[in-house]
């Protein structure tokens, strides 16, 4: 009896976290980190886009790394309708069915709170997001070569 408290109270704090998942961005949040219309991001643009994005500071210190999609919302947004499941670490989550074109900002130096970030080369990468009960990214989970 004592084995099955405990699996419910388990249980019951995995669904706790799984929401607060959901909860802790929002698609407006997901949106300022995560997608741009800009042709192109080099280094001095993963600067000035982590710095005026305020998302280069953390609680913790500078972002390690963050990436941004080169896609107009609606049709990063068709990736909750109809992107495949994805799972990882048995969270549910839903890959694009296509790629998108991706460019990612990787920490270089960090200086108190002086964040300088390198961008990676831009590719074509399938996106991994989580999505809230309307079908909106609010979270960007990975992203994928294949």
């Amino acid at each position: 009896m004592a084995s099955r408290g405990v699996s419910m109270m388990i249980l019951f704090f995995i669904s706790i976290s799984v929401i607060n998942i959901s909860r802790s961005q929002n698609p407006q949040v997901f949106q300022r980190k995560h997608m741009t219309f800009l042709d192109n991001i080099d280094h001095n643009r993963c600067n000035s886009e982590m710095k005026n994005r305020r998302i280069a500071l953390t609680r913790s210190g500078c972002k390690r790394l963050n990436t941004f999609i080169h896609a107009p919302e609606k049709l990063i947004d068709q990736t909750c309708v109809s992107g495949k499941p994805y799972v990882i670490q048995n969270l549910e989550y839903k890959k694009s069915s296509m790629k998108f074109r991706v460019t990612s900002c990787r920490l270089s130096q960090e200086y108190g709170k002086d964040c300088k970030y390198k961008a990676e080369e831009s590719r074509w990468k399938y996106i991994v997001v989580s999505c809230n009960q309307n079908d909106r990214p609010v979270h960007l989970a990975g992203i994928l070569t294949w």
